[in-house]
């Protein structure tokens, strides 16, 4: 069998042809001709995650001893498979990531999740670092490292971090930095941070603990620094400080197109008072409620129910997500009737429903 040349296939037929061919069955094909070669091997490098530590260490490897393959990545994810036993990563491990790192000049999405939240030296030399990215997902604590990092990318569009600066002037990002950041997920003290350095989000998402709780009523007026602010999601949001942290959201946040995720009481004077709070939020698209307090919990009709009661008082409403236990249903309006999709277990749809979506 004679072995097809460089020159056989022409570039257009390659990348057809590789555009249909199966992950699996890349590395095979780059064993064919060159021209394949070079279109399989940038499909096969494009997207490195795989939550197995060696393939990514290989995949590592590879990067740093080959220069042309560093260009193709796009989305590079470092993680462990949650089926799999969690542990340390080694030295060795972040080593060769940071190499990887050096030679991923396209890159555009950076995924780390670091087990013990303390290796974001792999991003500290900033000099070595080639990329702007658009995404990142950085599970480290918050340390120089990573402040130095961030003040770097200046292209970031979306954030999500584990941690947040403490009182230590060093760990806090200079104002300006992150121009075009317009989504950030983390904690409330990381999320105060990035308020105070950057006006250009419109998308939201904060994690509350039990010593940030009460902490939320001061943070919700900063808010209305964000003129461009649609969607906003408090997890953990207790039911104590629902009332009055719809009532401060209403206020400072009138143009939001997404709320969530707000304790809803049972009926009676506090549920009517977020009810009224909701008038003053005209521009409401989707609610995402916590039913948890109900015994027992509304289902069915009930939900249906409490979704026509919500869009009297804010009729802009279209979409109506409740979280029950263990269980999520979206109520979504049909014309002039509610039909629902009901949680299936893998949650990607509506773990992301105050993200950027073509409604806001």
């Amino acid at each position: 069998m004679t072995t097809l040349s460089s020159n056989t296939l022409p570039p257009q037929v390659c990348k057809r042809i590789v555009r249909w061919t199966r992950r699996s069955d890349l590395v095979a094909l780059c064993l064919t001709c060159r021209a394949l070669q070079r279109e399989a091997e940038a499909k096969l490098y494009e997207t490195i995650a795989s939550g197995n530590v060696q393939v990514t260490f290989r995949a590592c490897q590879s990067i740093t001893s080959q220069a042309r393959l560093g260009s193709y990545v796009r989305s590079f994810y470092v993680f462990q498979d949650s089926r799999r036993s969690q542990r340390e990563f080694s030295k060795e491990f972040w080593g060769v990531v940071q190499r990887a790192l050096s030679k991923m000049r396209s890159l555009e999405c950076l995924v780390i999740h670091d087990p013990v939240y303390t290796n974001s030296w792999v991003l500290g030399d900033i000099a070595r670092i080639p990329f702007q990215l658009q995404e990142a997902r950085l599970l480290f604590y918050w340390d120089s490292n990573l402040v130095r990092f961030l003040e770097s990318q200046n292209k970031l569009k979306s954030l999500h971090t584990f941690d947040g600066p403490d009182g230590d002037p060093s760990l806090q990002l200079e104002v300006g930095s992150l121009p075009e950041l317009q989504v950030f997920d983390g904690s409330l003290v990381a999320a105060e941070h990035i308020v105070s350095v950057t006006t250009s989000l419109t998308h939201l998402q904060v994690t509350l603990d039990r010593g940030s709780e009460s902490d939320v009523l001061t943070f919700i007026p900063r808010l209305s620094l964000l003129a461009s602010l649609r969607a906003l999601n408090l997890l953990h949001l207790s039911e104590r400080l629902a009332v009055q942290a719809v009532q401060l959201i209403a206020t400072t946040c009138c143009t939001l197109r997404h709320l969530g995720l707000i304790p809803l009481p049972l009926p009676g004077p506090d549920l009517i008072h977020i009810y009224r709070a909701l008038l003053s939020m005209p521009h409401m698209q989707v609610l995402e409620v916590n039913t948890a307090a109900w015994t027992p919990q509304p289902t069915g009709v009930q939900q249906r129910i409490l979704a026509a009661d919500i869009r009297v008082y804010c009729p802009s409403i279209e979409y109506v997500c409740f979280w029950s236990g263990g269980g999520r249903t979206l109520w979504v309006l049909d014309g002039n009737d509610w039909s629902y999709h009901a949680d299936n277990g893998h949650h990607l749809q509506l773990d992301g429903l105050w993200k950027p979506r073509g409604l806001f």
